[in-house]
């Protein structure tokens, strides 16, 4: 396996993938954490996670197909830098009459996460 990370290609994708990753997870943990003890909702809780999760359903064939068609350096690097761009309005939910924007920051974050993932597997 060493020798394999000697390769600096291969060595930039997978610390590039590890780190997205982390970070997705991250987020996967600490949202539904943040977003009920500001609302203390079980119900708005699990409409983040569904929202989350519909794009998963919905677009994971249709970005393997753009995964093969487009550079797949520029489909990560596209989609990692609009999902920083878009969990941005994160930082403005103060108070639970603000829990909408977590529904669309959800909503498209999952959509752009499904980009990044058929890309990092086709270039590894």
């Amino acid at each position: 396996m060493f020798a394999t990370l000697r390769q600096r290609d291969f060595a930039l994708v997978w610390t590039a993938g590890l780190i997205s990753l982390t970070g997705d997870w991250m987020l996967n943990i600490a949202l539904p954490i943040y977003v009920y003890a500001l609302t203390r909702s079980v119900l708005v809780l699990s409409v983040t996670a569904i929202l989350s999760l519909l794009p998963r359903m919905a677009l994971a064939p249709l970005a393997g197909v753009f995964a093969d068609r487009w550079s797949r350096k520029r489909l990560m690097i596209a989609s990692d830098v609009l999902l920083a761009l878009a969990l941005t309005p994160l930082l403005l939910v103060r108070q639970p009459d603000q829990v909408w924007i977590v529904f669309v920051v959800s909503f498209v974050s999952g959509c752009l996460e499904q980009f990044f993932a058929p890309a990092e597997s086709a270039l590894l």
